[in-house]
């Protein structure tokens, strides 16, 4: 299997989410399931990730967020 990796849109740039949020957020995408998780982009608060709606929502702002394969 490829490996993938976990973006998130701001503005017009796709940016890589770190590695303990790729594992988190790849664990909620197998089991098709969202829940709160923690990410270094975003420091100040845990992130909500949407997987059904592809989206990561931090203190009232919603991002899109990809699956990318390597």
């Amino acid at each position: 299997m490829a490996s993938v990796q976990w973006v998130y849109a701001n503005g017009c740039n796709w940016i890589k989410l770190d590695g303990t949020a790729q594992q988190q957020i790849e664990a909620l995408w197998k089991h098709n399931s969202s829940a709160w998780v923690s990410c270094q982009a975003f420091p100040s608060s845990a992130v909500y990730v949407d997987i059904e709606q592809m989206t990561l929502l931090c203190n009232g702002f919603s991002y899109t967020i990809a699956r990318c394969r390597n």
